[in-house]
């Protein structure tokens, strides 16, 4: 099984959003999976939106910190609480591709490796104006 852990503070209007990307994506892959949501504090209603999501789909759990630990505390939780034999992490606003998660997930599952990591492309080719200021 997979675990996608996601941290959220102040997200309540991605919630939806990556739950049902997410779930398209493990469905439509053949993907045993799991998300944990690790509410990060929020002042918002991503608890709420989470709370609901997982009332709906039985892959979803979560944990509800009571004030902001910080985005690291909040994926150390999740590792703690995960359930599967691997792990991926991924921001609740969708700024790094979900289909990534499979062919990672590929290459984890058909080799023999522990750990698979994905980079930005664009990094370290920023504009040279944005390096000088």
């Amino acid at each position: 099984m997979l675990s996608i852990i996601i941290p959220a503070f102040n997200e309540e209007g991605n919630i939806s959003r990556i739950v049902s990307v997410i779930d398209n994506l493990m469905v439509e892959n053949k993907i045993e999976y799991e998300i944990v949501f690790v509410n990060d504090g929020s002042k918002d209603n991503s608890w709420v939106e989470i709370s609901a999501a997982s009332e709906n789909n039985s892959n979803i759990s979560a944990i509800n910190f009571s004030r902001n630990f910080g985005k690291e505390s909040a994926i150390f939780a999740g590792l703690k609480y995960a359930k599967g034999d691997a792990c991926v992490l991924i921001d609740c606003d969708l700024q790094h591709p979900p289909k990534k998660i499979v062919e990672m997930y590929r290459i984890w599952e058909n080799n023999d490796v522990d750990i698979v990591e994905g980079r930005k492309s664009s990094r370290g080719k920023e504009n040279i104006i944005y390096r000088l200021f």
